[in-house]
């Protein structure tokens, strides 16, 4: 059967594909903490062991960059905010590695340890921020390498040339690689949304299927229950829809039914149905509607309703057992009828 959707419902908004993206920021933060692990290691060694040797501004620079990196890793346990972590974090060891290159380092092997730079920047924080502090780091190496002297160290020629050729290679294929990782990561994301959107919708009215509510609705509200809880739930049955069926054909069926859902979407908003408002209103819109057939016959429908309220999530089965006695009691009592238990 084609899809016949009626609109874009707003309940579709509710969807959503945390685990995808949850999978993208742990790759990040081990890529980031890894960084950070081996940096607190290595810089305390080297700080600790050469500390004669380094010049002030390098062995300040040092230590500011663990302090920071310490501090860093204690507020993203605190918060959980990795992209401010990861931005602060590679951009001290960004001006630390400038300071590294404008003292030299021990016996000028300052420029072997920016290699790596690149690779975890773009990882960490993505193609367009790792751009920025990649090409700043570059861009300042440049100044100093072959800028005007203002207290530097010297590196040889070959030395400086190879450098920058080789940090360009390494710079330019991380944000290729980095940046086709991204559009693939974002192409799997709207897949993946799209498939999790059509599994949760009716295919013919366009609204939210019943696994939506068990699979994806109940699960958001059991972590926000300031947001969704209270809710009422809402059986509605068509009054003697097989006859219609029966009568008109199939395909009448199935345009009662998109009707009835387009009643659907203009009576009832997501505060209506928390309020428990509304149920007479909408079987009067019903019986109130008309619908023509092929041949031009006008046909009215009528609905009725059972309607309970869940307070807890942990109630949801029982209050769906209470709404369905009600709909039973609705029709029992002559249809075109809502109660509410």
């Amino acid at each position: 059967m084609t899809k016949k959707n009626v609109n874009k419902p707003n309940w579709l908004s509710l969807i959503n594909i945390d685990s995808v993206y949850s999978s993208d920021m742990q790759r990040k933060a081990f890529s980031l903490f890894t960084m950070i692990g081996i940096s607190i290691v290595v810089i305390a060694v080297l700080v600790f062991l050469n500390y004669k040797v380094y010049s002030p501004i390098l062995t300040a620079s040092l230590i500011i960059v663990n302090i920071t990196n310490i501090s860093c890793s204690i507020y993203f346990i605190k918060t959980g905010n990795l992209q401010v972590v990861a931005l602060i974090s590679m951009s001290i060891v960004c001006m630390m590695f400038v300071a590294l290159v404008y003292t030299g380092g021990k016996d000028n092997t300052a420029l072997y340890w920016l290699m790596f730079y690149p690779v975890v920047t773009f990882a960490s924080l993505g193609v367009r921020l790792g751009a920025w502090l990649g090409f700043t780091l570059l861009f300042s190496c440049i100044v100093i390498l072959y800028g005007p002297y203002f207290g530097q160290v010297s590196y040889g020629n070959v030395e400086k040339t190879r450098f920058i050729a080789s940090f360009s290679m390494v710079f330019l294929f991380s944000f290729i690689g980095e940046y086709f990782r991204h559009k693939s990561h974002m192409a799997i994301a709207d897949i993946t949304l799209e498939q999790k959107q059509d599994a949760y919708t009716d295919p013919l009215t366009g609204i939210a299927n019943r696994r939506f509510i068990t699979s994806h609705f109940l699960k958001l509200a059991q972590t926000r229950p300031e947001q969704y809880l209270p809710f009422s739930i809402l059986l509605i049955d068509l009054d003697n829809f097989k006859s219609l069926n029966d009568t008109h054909g199939h395909d009448f069926g199935d345009t009662v039914l998109i009707e009835f859902t387009k009643l659907l979407e203009s009576q009832f908003l997501a505060t209506a149905l928390k309020a428990r408002y509304g149920g007479n209103k909408f079987r009067e819109a019903v019986a109130g509607h008309v619908i023509f057939t092929d041949d031009k016959q006008r046909i009215s429908i009528t609905c009725s309703i059972g309607i309970s309220q869940v307070n807890k999530v942990t109630d949801y089965d029982d209050s769906l057992k209470q709404a369905d006695e009600a709909l039973y009691s609705a029709k029992a009592a002559g249809r075109n009828s809502v109660v509410s238990n």
